[in-house]
């Protein structure tokens, strides 16, 4: 939201429908598969029209089972989208689950790093369009805090949301059937302070650093 009211294109690529959810509000066996992807699908677009995203796709891939996909198909789609947006900036989760240490939001972490190394080479999936190389790529963060100690990467990158709360707050409530994690949303959104904390996980424009130790 900020990176667009600062003029930049946004876009998002989400790799399944979560639909081997639970329906918050719902009795176990009272749905379908089909029907939770249905609505599921209802919500993501509901999210993506409050934040604001330019560019937009919605895969089908198994969900819960993600890692099982196939990696090399999987990748290609990922390609396929990066050289179709040329970003300069890629954001993922990272590679512990986002802090849930959920297998699919693991897999997905590897996947946009694999998509975004072979995006960049002219020789890897050349019927998807010409190589483009973003310059960077993020995985969300946490600051490390003793009262909630999940496991997320070091922030090195800290951007103001105090402006966008409300909207992110919005595109959340689209979720219905996950308002399970109501609560917990508000706890982090109070524990952030109006902050979203981002770890830079591949520079291309970098240097490499002076020989030097690990400890300070």
């Amino acid at each position: 939201m900020k990176l667009a009211a600062d003029g930049h294109r946004t876009a998002l690529l989400t790799l399944t429908r979560g639909d081997a959810g639970l329906w918050f509000g719902r009795e176990p066996g009272s749905w379908t598969a089909q029907d939770l992807a249905a609505e599921r699908t209802r919500e993501w677009q509901d999210a993506v029209k409050v934040i604001g995203f330019h560019q937009t796709r919605l895969l089908e891939w198994p969900d819960g089972a993600l890692a099982a996909a196939p990696v090399d198909r999987v990748t290609a789609d990922v390609v396929s989208f990066i050289r179709e947006v040329k970003p300069d900036v890629v954001c993922t989760l990272g590679p512990e689950g986002a802090g849930s240490e959920h297998d699919d939001h693991r897999a997905a972490s590897f996947l946009a790093v694999r998509g975004f190394h072979r995006a960049a080479l002219p020789a890897e999936l050349p019927e998807l369009g010409a190589a483009h190389q973003a310059s960077h790529l993020f995985f969300n963060a946490s600051p490390f805090t003793a009262e909630l100690p999940i496991i997320a990467m070091t922030p090195t990158h800290t951007v103001d949301i105090r402006a966008y709360e409300d909207r992110k707050t919005r595109a959340f409530e689209c979720h219905r059937t996950q308002l399970k994690d109501r609560d917990r949303f508000h706890e982090l959104l109070k524990r952030r302070g109006g902050r979203e904390f981002f770890h830079l996980a591949i520079d291309r424009t970098a240097a490499v650093p002076a020989p030097g130790d690990l400890v300070p």
